[in-house]
């Protein structure tokens, strides 16, 4: 097979804005930058009975804030492939399909997001929790560092300096 005829490899992460999930868009960064694969970020957003009574069009702000996730990385700098997906519905759904649409190898999400942790001594979150339960891919589970404190990092970080 030519090798410009090879599939393209492809990371899926779910943001929803959260540090957690910020660290997991950093963290797929560095994976797509070492082996070569694309990155899709992902934002999947449900109505609400409130937001479904402003009736209010979300999507362009949701549009802005995933670019602006996307920018807070050194993806372009390190010449890693990023496309953003903004979906409605539940984000574990929209997740997979994200991931069955481009092919990905893997899916990256935040150890917890926005909502934290549904129970008490709970590790994950709900959203976490039902996209390892139901995936079909391979599923990395981004940690926040424990050794944070110390002021050691975990893996080399893909953030945007100064």
């Amino acid at each position: 097979m030519l090798r410009g005829m090879e599939r393209a490899h492809w990371i899926v992460v779910g943001t929803d804005f959260s540090d957690g999930a910020q660290r997991a868009l950093d963290h797929a960064v560095l994976l797509a930058r070492r082996s070569g694969a694309r990155v899709a970020v992902v934002h999947a957003y449900e109505d609400t009975a409130e937001t479904a009574r402003d009736m209010e069009d979300r999507a362009p702000l949701l549009t802005t804030q995933l670019h602006d996730a996307v920018a807070g990385t050194n993806a372009s700098r390190h010449g890693v492939h990023v496309e953003s997906f903004l979906r409605r519905g539940a984000p574990w759904e929209k997740l997979q399909n994200v991931a069955v649409e481009v092919g990905a190898d893997l899916i990256v999400v935040g150890a917890t997001g926005q909502r934290g942790v549904a129970a008490v001594g709970a590790v994950l979150g709900s959203v976490v929790f039902r996209v390892v339960a139901s995936s079909t891919r391979s599923v990395l589970i981004s940690r926040p560092p424990l050794d944070r404190a110390r002021g050691v990092e975990p893996y080399e970080s893909t953030r945007k300096e100064g």
